[in-house]
């Protein structure tokens, strides 16, 4: 499903970079279509590095001694 869902936004940043480039230009269209992707790579590593588990916290030998006993 994410995978569809990454195929659609793609096809729609290149339609939509397609119109940009008609109306205003080819450069335009690129820098737009730059813009768009690394905004949206941006997000996804973002949502794969967070995943929405908290970091595990390393202790020390004092730390798991207490947590122990």
């Amino acid at each position: 499903m994410k995978q569809m869902l990454h195929k659609t936004l793609l096809g729609m940043i290149l339609t939509g970079g397609l119109i940009i480039g008609m109306v205003k230009g080819e450069e335009v269209r690129q820098k737009w279509v730059a813009k768009m992707k690394n905004r949206h790579e941006g997000k996804e590593t973002a949502a794969q590095a967070n995943n929405g588990t908290p970091e595990e916290v390393p202790l020390d030998e004092y730390e798991i001694s207490a947590y122990h006993s």
